[in-house]
């Protein structure tokens, strides 16, 4: 029993072969039939465009133009054959395209009414073109086209294919010379330049040059040998016919046929077949090899019969076996769905639903690594390997296509699709990101310093931090403005305590002059006058220089200064103070001269201003520590001094106008002196700065 069964499954098996290998033999037998009809389709073409109106008119064309050369212009005007080919292929571009095409590929002599040759192009002698048997052994078309005195034509086509029908579309188009009427009066008149200048100006004239310019009294032999032929008019008027529709309607019968019997000969229940592993395999895989057999087979089908003569090749036969069984394994696969159900079936035999989560997942992370790209676009990178990435994909996917001939279509259709899907989701999840960067503009520019852009801004991210720097530079504007308002309303008070403190002293110790009849108390009252009318006057001097400073209308009068002798001069004339705050000056000098290109007035009063800052603030009895020192092209000035009172200002506001360093403002001073250095300081190109280390107080100049 089991041989019996063993044999009828053998036998379904060959069956299935057969079903296979018979439809490949019946297509592969009609390439015979299909070859001889290309054969005789592609000479009824070749007849119809060699007898066709566009390729014979061409002819009639070539001889306006060659006539018309020979009338190219009189006295002064007189052209060249080659310069008026140029002139008129520059003015008649179309008309001298077509004449340039033809005119390589044909041997043409012009004759006058006495066989004279007027101008020739042949390959042989002019002589031999009226011996008709050496015409026709060398060349495939032969034309003779004549005009009378008065213009009229006459036309005979002496070798060609089909001479009857050449000769009668030759001679009808001949007939109708309102054809080629513009052409040849517009050409005409070009060329004759000054002889009807003025008639061309009216159409009139155009009739008057045609009627004197047209063809007359010539002959026009025209030949092409049948190389030039072929390859000419192959390559211009010959359509390539399609003819393998035959062929394509009968195999896709067969494939019908072939589906149909692999649906029904598992039926019969005693050749056991239809569940062979070959036929339970994922559907995806027969469909898809279908898909490519399918394409290369019927793609390509009218070159393969024409290169094979008619004779199927090896890989003919292979192509259209392999074509039959993919369709008999993917019918006998697809036939499980009335066997288990579509659902089933599917969930069974399905690839893409059995890992539909895989690759819904693999696909997902493909999107959103793709998306991610599209996201973290670097615009500050000047490179171009993003968009040439692009480029590259674009191409591949698009190369792709085009190798799928016209079933890429589908391909292309579906690309764009997903292209779509993905630059819209793009182009929303950009303009959501704009929103929210334009909202937070917006917010800063309300007054809103302290926004926060919490969410992810993809292509604007660069935007978050730029913004950021907007807010802190915003906010320190902000903070030095009302700094500013600050320092305004501070320089308004203590101007005006400093001021009035001196003065209200002048207008007391004025009116008790007025009544002092004591001599020694009047002079007692003078001094101080004096002196606070002195401190008034350097107040008001102090004031003006900053005023002067700040708004830099102060004019430098720059020398070669000898920085280290200037401040033993200033340090020299203040040494009665010096020696009245009992300071001991360590002083560290280069021993040769250090020449700055300098203010040397300024110079003096920076010096002199800290000096005097030194001795009103330092602690008695202590070391102050001066250095002068060249660094490479810069010179240093560096100032130490121990503070007789607790340093508990900011170093940067203690060079601010009238900060002074006793807050309780014991001390005479205008509070400008280190403002005026700094000023002076930066106004020659220096930098000052100013330090604090518990009660040492250090100043640096660097020139």
């Amino acid at each position: 029993m089991d041989t019996k069964l063993k044999n009828r499954h053998k036998l379904a098996i060959i069956l299935i072969i057969l079903i296979i290998f018979v439809p490949m033999c019946i297509v592969t037998t009609m390439y015979t039939d299909a070859y001889e009809y290309t054969k005789q389709l592609q000479e009824e073409t070749w007849k119809d465009a060699l007898s066709s109106e566009d390729f014979l008119g061409e002819f009639i064309r070539a001889g306006h133009i060659l006539y018309s050369l020979e009338h190219r212009g009189n006295g002064d005007h007189w052209q060249s054959f080659n310069d008026a080919k140029e002139n008129l292929r520059e003015n008649f571009p179309d008309w001298m395209n077509t004449f340039d095409t033809l005119y390589p590929y044909m041997d043409y002599v012009v004759e006058d009414e006495n066989g004279t040759v007027i101008t020739e192009n042949p390959s042989g002698t002019a002589s031999s073109w009226n011996n008709r048997d050496i015409i026709s052994g060398q060349y495939d078309l032969f034309i003779r086209i004549s005009y009378d005195e008065n213009g009229d034509p006459q036309a005979d086509v002496i070798v060609g294919d089909d001479r009857e029908k050449q000769n009668i579309v030759l001679r009808e188009l001949l007939n109708q010379p309102e054809i080629y009427y513009d052409m040849a009066s517009q050409i005409y008149g070009y060329l004759a330049l000054d002889e009807y200048e003025e008639e061309f100006e009216s159409e009139e004239g155009y009739d008057e040059a045609y009627e004197n310019y047209m063809p007359k009294n010539r002959t026009f032999l025209y030949g092409m040998t049948e190389s030039n032929l072929k390859y000419y008019v192959g390559s211009v008027h010959y359509a390539e016919p399609v003819f393998s529709d035959e062929i394509v309607n009968a195999a896709l019968l067969l494939i019908i046929l072939v589906a149909a019997l692999a649906l029904l000969l598992p039926r019969v229940k005693s050749f056991h077949t239809g569940e062979e592993r070959l036929f339970c395999i994922p559907v995806e895989i027969p469909l898809v090899v279908c898909f490519v057999l399918f394409i290369l087979v019927f793609g390509d089908i009218d070159r393969r019969v024409v290169e094979s003569r008619g004779f199927a090749e090896i890989t003919d036969w292979l192509l259209w076996f392999l074509l039959f069984g993919a369709v008999y394994s993917t019918a006998a696969n697809l036939r499980g769905i009335f066997k288990m159900g579509v659902k089933e079936y599917l969930k069974e035999r399905s690839f893409l639903l059995r890992y539909k989560d895989k690759i819904k997942s693999t696909c997902k992370d493909s999107w959103n690594k793709v998306y991610r790209s599209l996201e973290n676009i670097d615009f500050q990178n000047h490179k171009n390997e993003f968009v040439l990435n692009i480029v590259l994909v674009n191409f591949a996917i698009m190369l792709l296509v085009c190798l799928m001939w016209y079933y890429g279509i589908i391909a292309l259709i579906i690309y764009s699709f997903l292209l779509f899907l993905l630059l819209r989701k793009y182009f929303n999840d950009l303009r959501e990101k704009y929103q929210l960067l334009l909202k937070a503009v917006n917010e800063i520019a309300e007054g809103n310093l302290d926004v926060e852009i919490t969410e992810d801004l993809g292509v604007f991210r660069p935007f978050k931090a730029e913004i950021e720097k907007i807010q802190h530079g915003f906010k320190n504007a902000v903070e030095k403005e009302v700094k500013s308002q600050r320092m305004k309303t501070e320089l308004i008070t203590n101007v005006s305590h400093d001021l009035k403190t001196p003065l209200t002293a002048i207008i007391t110790y004025v009116d008790l002059l007025k009544n002092e009849p004591d001599e020694e108390k009047r002079r007692e009252y003078l001094e101080v006058l004096e002196r606070k009318s002195l401190r008034l006057k350097v107040l008001i001097e102090d004031l003006f220089e900053i005023s002067k400073a700040n708004s830099e209308n102060v004019t430098l009068e720059l020398v070669d200064v000898d920085i280290v002798h200037l401040f033993k001069q200033v340090k020299l004339e203040l040494e009665d103070k010096i020696a009245g705050a009992n300071l001991d000056f360590k002083c560290s000098y280069p021993e040769e001269k250090v020449m700055v290109r300098l203010d040397s007035q300024k110079t003096y009063r920076i010096f002199e201003n800290l000096l005097v800052n030194i001795v009103k603030y330092s602690m008695p009895h202590t070391r102050v520590y001066v250095e002068i020192r060249k660094d490479g092209e810069h010179v240093i000035v560096r100032m130490k001094n121990i503070s007789a009172e607790e340093l508990n200002f900011s170093s940067d506001e203690i060079t601010e106008r009238f900060v002074r360093g006793d807050a309780a403002r014991n001390t005479e001073g205008s509070g400008l002196g280190l403002a005026i250095v700094k000023s002076f300081v930066e106004l020659q190109k220096g930098t000052f700065l100013v330090g604090t280390e518990a009660d040492l107080f250090k100043v640096e100049i660097k020139f």
